[in-house]
């Protein structure tokens, strides 16, 4: 089978290697589409991989191929997408079904082998069934139940809540600030969001709905004079972008006994100045950190997550910049690096890999 390994930090190569054999209680299931995240970047271009060679990608869709004999729920020919987060089973958050928060994971894509990959060995409990969504929109449940998750940690997408008319800023417009941008806005009719982001490419991607108020911030001096001209505005902030500097920006915009809900993965280390911190005491905010998702749980967000694609709610999908073939993703992610680091300019929202 044809895979792309990590060979080494900012090394990667096109390999043949053997197709996996499976264990009793796995499925060897064949990648249709895997995704490339932001954090592929990190991991390949900055030594975030934890051994070397590691074949990434955790964003996964496919089919069953084959199955180990103490599989039960699942057959040849099944439709699938991967919860990419292996539990122990054995900590206080997998005995409370939290495995989000296992203490001692392991993951599809960083610490065992991934998806970019024509076939991958799957535990059947990290599988669950996608038939009625197809693969493009399966292999993107993993980053947008990580936005529901979010969501409902921010009490919204509560069946048992209703939210009156708030005013809202996403900072930041990648992948996980479009898909936010596009459910808050199709499921709830009376909300002002605002989207910030340094990239006007992305924020062209929410034209359409004009109840979305899209900020083009490309310089210190356009941040600060809108934190200074929306500071105490919002009843809501969603920090998606990473920037530590947004997350000290997100306090400063929130409205006393405001809701501020960071997700974005923090790219460098942050210092809060102590009026900062004062403020988040004085306003009396609440500020709720969200981590990956829910998966086999009573509260389930991937179910969720398929049950806003059946209804209408989202299409992850259609955010695709292009679909490429396995021997281009090098070069892909090379320039998706350098793109970050404003080297080159190559604007995208989302690339990924198709095996069909």
């Amino acid at each position: 089978m044809k895979t792309v390994q990590l060979e080494a930090n900012k090394v990667l190569n096109v390999l043949e290697q053997s197709i996996p054999n499976i264990a009793d209680d796995e499925c060897l299931v064949k990648i249709k589409i895997c995704g490339v995240c932001s954090s592929d970047i990190y991991r390949a271009f900055e030594n975030g991989a934890y051994f070397y060679p590691l074949i990434m990608g955790h964003e996964i869709s496919g089919q069953i191929s084959k199955v180990g004999g103490k599989v039960k729920n699942f057959i040849n020919g099944d439709d699938v997408s991967v919860f990419p987060l292996l539990p122990c089973f054995k900590c206080q958050s997998c005995n409370e079904k939290k495995y989000s928060t296992c203490s001692n994971y392991k993951y599809y894509g960083s610490r065992n082998s991934g998806g970019f990959s024509e076939y991958i060995a799957v535990k059947e409990w990290n599988l669950i069934k996608i038939n009625s969504i197809g693969y493009k929109n399966g292999a993107f449940l993993e980053p947008l139940s990580v936005v529901v998750h979010g969501l409902k940690k921010a009490s919204f997408l509560d069946k048992n809540q209703t939210i009156n008319k708030k005013k809202i800023c996403i900072i930041g417009a990648g992948f996980l600030g479009l898909l936010m941008s596009e459910i808050i806005c199709n499921k709830f009719s009376n909300f002002e969001i605002h989207v910030l982001d340094r990239n006007q490419f992305k924020l062209d991607n929410l034209f359409f709905s004009n109840r979305i108020i899209t900020h083009c911030l490309d310089g210190t001096n356009k941040w600060d004079h809108f934190v200074e001209n929306s500071r105490n505005s919002f009843d809501y902030i969603f920090e998606l972008s990473g920037n530590e500097i947004n997350f000290s920006r997100s306090i400063l915009l929130s409205k006393s006994n405001g809701k501020i809900l960071w997700l974005g993965n923090i790219q460098s280390d942050l210092l809060i100045n102590k009026n900062v911190v004062s403020s988040i005491l004085r306003k009396e905010l609440q500020i709720i950190g969200s981590w990956n998702s829910q998966f086999k749980h009573e509260n389930d967000d991937w179910i969720d997550s398929i049950k806003l694609i059946e209804d209408g709610y989202i299409n992850p999908s259609k955010y695709i910049t292009r679909s490429i073939q396995m021997e281009e993703l090098p070069l892909i992610i090379e320039k998706m690096y350098y793109h970050k680091k404003r080297i080159i300019n190559h604007p995208y929202i989302k690339y990924c890999i198709s095996n069909r």
